[in-house]
């Protein structure tokens, strides 16, 4: 038996099976000794194009602000996980980059096991609940820009 709410369940009944989807999600990714946090960054390193490769952008996708940001940064530099790379052109620019054990260990993602139920949806519902999601996670982050 299920414990998710009907079709017709309220909002909050919704919000809270969210919240717990996000919840147990979330502690998959402490594996092979890091955090959610530090997998998603190295996710995030290891997809952005060069010029994204900084703690600022990284902070601004992940929503977070740049002291976290760098937290997770320095922690996975000192795991020799991301490298610290200057920009020639701009002294200031540091670009961070995923090593050879960083992408090693994306190789075992554990991110994967989640995208794995979300990929047994037929299509449309994947479809669409990527589209719901969006709009979801677009009026969170209004109501927290707004707050």
């Amino acid at each position: 038996m299920s414990n998710h709410p009907p079709a017709a369940a309220s909002a909050r009944a919704i919000a809270e099976v969210m919240m717990h989807i996000g919840h147990v999600a979330d502690s998959l990714g402490y594996a092979q000794g890091l955090k959610p946090s530090q997998w998603a960054a190295l996710r995030y390193f290891a997809s952005a194009s060069p010029a994204r490769r900084t703690v600022s952008a990284f902070a601004d996708f992940h929503a977070t602000t740049r002291g976290a940001a760098s937290q997770t940064v320095e922690v996975l530099v000192g795991k020799g996980l991301l490298t610290r790379v200057p920009v020639p052109e701009d002294r200031r620019v540091i670009r961070l980059h995923p090593t050879d054990p960083a992408l090693d260990l994306l190789r075992d993602d554990p991110l994967a096991a989640f995208a794995g139920i979300i990929d047994d949806l037929p299509p449309d519902d994947r479809t669409a609940l990527a589209g719901l999601l969006g709009r979801v996670l677009d009026g969170l982050l209004e109501k927290r820009r707004a707050a």
